[in-house]
């Protein structure tokens, strides 16, 4: 199989390791390379900090569901690693500003809630 990865960022760099780590056993042969105008150190990861967030995503698609949940648990699983400082990876914390009400599904989702009735915060 032959796949085609644009971005050398972490995001690409991440899907490109992913799609290795997942089927180079099942796929032979499998294909794989990444495009990109740049690479490291000239990527804007190099120096950039990111924000990984699903705050756009339906939460009535299961499909999103499970790779915001995938997603959110690979970087999970490397910010304590050895290479955390070498991938980029830090937990911090912050807040988030909204123009607008806070989508009541996103409030609802809160991480750490115990269980406790978010639903005032967004109105």
């Amino acid at each position: 199989m032959r796949v085609v990865v644009i971005g050398a960022g972490v995001i690409g760099l991440s899907t490109a390791l992913c799609i290795h780590e997942r089927y180079h056993s099942v796929l032979q042969p499998l294909d794989m390379q990444v495009y990109a105008d740049r690479f490291t150190p000239l990527t804007t990861t190099d120096v950039a900090a990111g924000f990984w967030q699903p705050y756009i995503s339906d939460p009535g698609n299961p499909q999103e569901a499970d790779w915001n949940k995938q997603t959110f648990d690979y970087l999970l699983s490397h910010v304590h690693s050895p290479n955390a400082e070498k991938m980029g990876l830090a937990l911090i914390s912050g807040y988030n500003l909204f123009r607008e009400a806070v989508p009541l599904w996103l409030v609802q989702h809160k991480p750490n809630s115990g269980g406790e009735d978010l639903s005032a915060v967004a109105d």
